[in-house]
């Protein structure tokens, strides 16, 4: 992933990798550093590259997590990352 596509999206992101990822999520750190929109990257312990596959509850977990921060800006209790999740 270039930096530079990265700057021209318009919706906020969420990247989700899995603690063993072979993906270096290093890289979407980079790209967050020029995107205009907020930007999370989440990882999730016990997974791999296929985290849905490998630990299907923090995969949800992180999913719900993203969704809701943005479908209900209002609410309270998207504020903190579940306990199974990392931020990276």
């Amino acid at each position: 992933m270039q930096p530079s596509h990265a700057s021209e999206w318009k919706v906020p992101t969420t990247f989700i990798y899995g603690v063993h990822d072979w993906m270096n999520y290093q890289g979407a750190q980079e790209a967050r550093k020029h995107m205009k929109v907020p930007c999370e990257i989440i990882r999730v312990p016990e997974a791999g590259h296929f985290v849905f596959i490998d630990n299907l509850a923090g995969f949800h977990s992180a999913v719900f997590y993203a969704c809701r921060r943005f479908i209900s800006p209002s609410a309270t209790d998207y504020q903190s990352l579940p306990p199974d999740l990392i931020s990276a």
